[in-house]
């Protein structure tokens, strides 16, 4: 009996092997799950050359290349999902405005979500994201939608970020990304030094400090702890020694359980933002790893955690990042 293939692809008059396309959507899907999104990007630019009509992975794709600031590609990939007639419609016109606000294309997603909203297309358990998305929208739009060369001026006070919600303010700093930063400087200091500001805003300003190469010493307080460093000098989150010990530790522990392995590397890398610059302090990879297991073992059993300072501060961080 002839073994039976899938539908031959060809590039360039080239065949391509059997089963190659399929790895590669594949292999940027599994990129997209671990955040290796440069990885996943990758792999789907080259499965969209074999394929360049196929949209089922039109959605990964468009998020990789919006995690790595590549949006105008990003917005090509999620207009085209839009129209493919995807089931989750509603995700993917979520994804598009995103997409759209980093490009400050405000009319266009005013323009949208008037639409919506007007016709009702919106499930109720969404509304709230919507009213955030038009908020920060018009937030942006009048704060430089109409000017040219804005990035060098203070593009919002420290007074007008504290008015917002967590959610917005990360948005804020996202807009920042890959900007001129100076102006900003004394507003991010003060983020960072701020006691009413939630971890993962900190964690994001200081990344901001570290791209505009601040190299003063900065004060920062997180979960009662408190450090002073030098943004310049600091690795980013989930790039230092300890945790990439840390996550070699996990595959070579849990390389039989790749369902338990993902869940471990999942918390730890949201560890290692939220936590930004503190880390596990001076815990070894082993003791990290060991306290790890028992955390993921009492979260999918229920069992109780014991008595032990790193698991419940583990916990702590873990139950912080999703508040």
């Amino acid at each position: 009996m002839r073994r039976k293939y899938g539908r031959l692809l060809k590039k360039d008059n080239v065949i391509v092997f059997p089963g190659a396309y399929e790895k590669l959507v594949e292999d940027g899907r599994q990129a997209v799950e671990q955040e290796q999104f440069e990885k996943a990007v990758e792999a789907f630019d080259q499965a969209i050359r074999y394929n360049p009509e196929s949209s089922e992975f039109l959605g990964p794709y468009a998020i990789a290349l919006y995690e790595i600031k590549d949006f105008s590609r990003a917005k090509e990939f999620s207009a085209r999902l839009l129209y493919s007639g995807t089931a989750d419609y509603i995700a993917a016109m979520e994804l598009y405005l995103a997409i759209s606000i980093q490009l400050q294309h405000y009319d266009e997603v005013r323009e949208t979500i008037e639409t919506l909203f007007e016709e009702q297309i919106i499930p109720e358990q969404m509304i709230k994201k919507f009213n955030y998305l038009r908020e920060l929208n018009e937030r942006l739009s009048e704060r430089y939608g109409t000017q040219e060369g804005s990035s060098a001026t203070e593009r919002f006070s420290f007074e007008e970020f504290m008015t917002i919600g967590t959610d917005m303010q990360q948005a804020m700093l996202a807009s920042l990304e890959n900007s001129e930063l100076d102006a900003m400087l004394p507003v991010l200091i003060r983020i960072v030094r701020s006691v009413d500001v939630s971890p993962i805003v900190k964690t994001f300003s200081l990344i901001l400090l570290k791209q505009a190469r601040y190299e003063k010493e900065v004060e920062i307080r997180k979960f009662g702890m408190e450090m002073n460093v030098i943004p310049d000098e600091l690795p980013l989150p989930n790039e230092d020694r300890l945790t990439e010990d840390v996550l070699q530790l996990a595959e070579r522990t849990l390389e039989k359980d790749p369902s338990k392995l993902e869940m471990v590397k999942s918390i730890i890398r949201k560890y290692g933002i939220v936590s930004y610059p503190f880390g596990w302090g001076n815990y070894s990879a082993d003791e990290v790893m060991e306290a790890y297991k028992i955390y993921i073992e009492s979260l999918l059993t229920g069992q109780q955690l014991p008595d032990d300072e790193l698991i419940d501060f583990i916990r702590y961080v873990d139950m912080d990042f999703d508040r």
